[in-house]
């Protein structure tokens, strides 16, 4: 589990081997905003389109929380789940499949010129754009982190596009 940094604001990450769980906290709506999703996805982008949903909400629906407050009057927040879908591209959003770029040929020189190294070269092969990183990292036994430092620099190199 993860805290978010900001005092005002409740941030929690909960990883599992399956799914991942974000909450967020808005303050000044005091709205209490939840995402499940598939374990390999990528939590950075999860977390940036929940603020971008709770600040969206915030702006929209200001004096609508005022009269759902005092009335449980519904009806005003139905706009919430086109922008829920137009954000999240209908939950794609946050897929990540790496997919190699260079044929493997030119990976085994660029191994042999030693600007990537064995685990990379790994990692690059398995970039097929079927495959996760958790796929990958499961694959490899390896720690997922791992496997997204490995992913960064081939993308750097651009040897992989995400």
């Amino acid at each position: 589990m993860a805290k978010g940094r900001r005092v005002n604001e409740m941030n929690r990450v909960v990883e599992s081997e399956d799914s991942t769980i974000f909450i967020y906290y808005h303050p000044l709506s005091r709205v209490l905003f939840c995402s499940i999703s598939d374990a390999d996805d990528d939590t950075e982008k999860i977390k940036e389109v929940i603020h971008k949903i709770a600040n969206r909400f915030w702006k929209k629906h200001q004096s609508d929380l005022k009269v759902f407050r005092t009335t449980n009057e519904k009806s005003r927040f139905q706009t919430l789940n086109a922008d829920i879908e137009n954000l999240t591209i209908g939950g794609k959003i946050a897929e990540v499949f790496p997919k190699l770029l260079i044929a493997k040929n030119v990976l085994e020189k660029v191994l042999t010129m030693g600007m990537i190294n064995n685990f990379e070269f790994q990692v690059a092969l398995l970039c097929t754009g079927k495959n996760s990183p958790l796929k990958i990292s499961r694959n490899l036994h390896k720690k997922r982190n791992e496997i997204y430092d490995a992913l960064k620099k081939l993308e750097n190199l651009d040897i992989i596009r995400m």
